[in-house]
């Protein structure tokens, strides 16, 4: 029997059925998914996603670790309190090695959660995408792709990364695509020799740029640029063994 690989484009009107027992790709490529991939390149021990800074700062209380980073963003911007942002370029060995990271976004960290009836969750962005796609083909089940959007509305640089995951895919097994995986690799073929360049001409690359933030979305177009694949359950993140 054929394994199947399914794209969904916002977190609105997707099925327990797609997403139960399944493995499940999320993507928040600008930039919630990149960033939790880069602070555990960095030695990060564990990410925490939480929905709301109320939240956040709670858990951090309770844990009672003087190891606990705050990180993430509202309307684009470091939340006023937390430690860190949610650029990648501000999760670096010096900072957050050893360290344990709550992290709470806009859209990555609820997209997260709406995963996690999967069987398999994966944290997918460009920079990770082969290792990703490798690691998800082997896992013998039907393949879901989350895309986080933007507000619920259709992101295009989430769709992007969904269709460079479906082709990486697709050369690693007999998977038949259901149509939101055809789309986004259909879209993805349109952009594979400059897909810097639409992530910049997107609504939400655009928006980074003019809040000065260019250089995180150059970062988070570079395909490939590490193997490490965050894996979510029991709540938490972790980087792949």
């Amino acid at each position: 029997m054929s394994l199947e690989i399914d794209v969904f484009a916002t977190l609105n009107g997707i099925p327990d059925e797609a997403i139960n027992n399944k493995a499940i790709i999320v993507i928040d490529a600008l930039r919630a998914t990149t960033t939790i991939t880069v602070a555990l390149a960095a030695g990060c021990l564990e990410v925490i996603p939480v929905l709301t800074p109320e939240e956040a700062i709670e858990m951090r209380e309770r844990l009672g670790d003087e190891r606990v980073l705050l990180g993430g963003e509202r309307n684009a911007l470091k939340i006023p309190g937390f430690d860190l942002g949610n650029s990648p370029l501000e999760y670096t060995t010096e900072i957050v090695a050893g360290k344990r990271l709550i992290i709470t976004t806009t859209n990555g960290t609820r997209a997260i959660r709406r995963a996690a009836g999967g069987r398999l969750v994966f944290l997918g962005a460009m920079i990770n995408a082969p290792a990703v796609a490798g690691l998800a083909a082997t896992a013998a089940t039907d393949i879901t792709i989350i895309c986080a959007g933007t507000r619920d509305r259709f992101s295009l640089e989430d769709f992007l990364t969904a269709g460079l995951l479906v082709d990486q895919l697709a050369g690693q097994g007999e998977f038949v695509l259901r149509d939101g995986a055809q789309a986004a690799r259909d879209y993805y073929y349109c952009h594979r020799v400059d897909p810097a360049a639409a992530l910049k001409a997107s609504f939400h690359g655009r928006l980074l740029a003019d809040l000065g933030l260019e250089a995180d979305v150059e970062f988070c177009s570079r395909v490939g640029a590490t193997d490490v694949v965050p894996v979510y359950g029991g709540g938490i993140i972790k980087k792949a063994s």
